[in-house]
């Protein structure tokens, strides 16, 4: 595939369209980003820092390819993609991966690469702390003097002193 076919010059797509590129978390990484930010300076460009495994990070698009969820636009260089995503993560290049897992992720910002088993653990948090929220609260009794619970605070606190 030629290194050209791929990559349209950010003007034919019009300054509506954001730009967005994964950051290595690393010191280079930030420096990396900062220079494509200044470099599409008339764009709107969000640097993603990355974190967790490329496999954990590819899931959700597989989930999504799977199930007939992804279009792809028609072209030449469907094949090659294709070949890509099918290899990973065998395949020595996967920049492909990581850019549709990427625009996946971007598309779709709730998702931020959490799996379905995420998802309903942080939602079973949510529910467990709103139930204990709501439950009563224990009423603290105070004995009524002379009463025989009186008495027997009485005595353990003189025990005590």
């Amino acid at each position: 595939m030629s290194k050209d076919c791929c990559r349209t010059p950010p003007h034919r797509d019009g300054k509506r369209v954001k730009i967005a590129f994964g950051q290595d978390p690393g010191q280079s990484g930030k420096s990396q980003a900062q220079h494509l930010v200044r470099a599409l300076s008339t764009f709107t460009v969000i640097p993603v820092t990355e974190s967790g495994d490329k496999l954990t990070r590819f899931g959700p698009l597989s989930s999504q390819c799977r199930v007939g969820n992804v279009k792809i636009l028609r072209g030449l260089w469907n094949e090659e993609l294709f070949l890509a995503l099918e290899g990973f993560p065998d395949r020595a290049h996967d920049d492909e991966v990581d850019a549709c897992s990427g625009a996946l992720e971007m598309l779709n910002p709730e998702m931020k690469a959490r799996g379905l088993f995420e998802f309903y653990r942080q939602q079973y948090e949510e529910v467990k702390a709103a139930a204990e929220r709501n439950k009563p609260q224990p009423v603290q009794s105070v004995p009524q003097p002379g009463s025989v619970e009186w008495f027997e605070a009485l005595y353990k606190k003189r025990l005590k002193g």
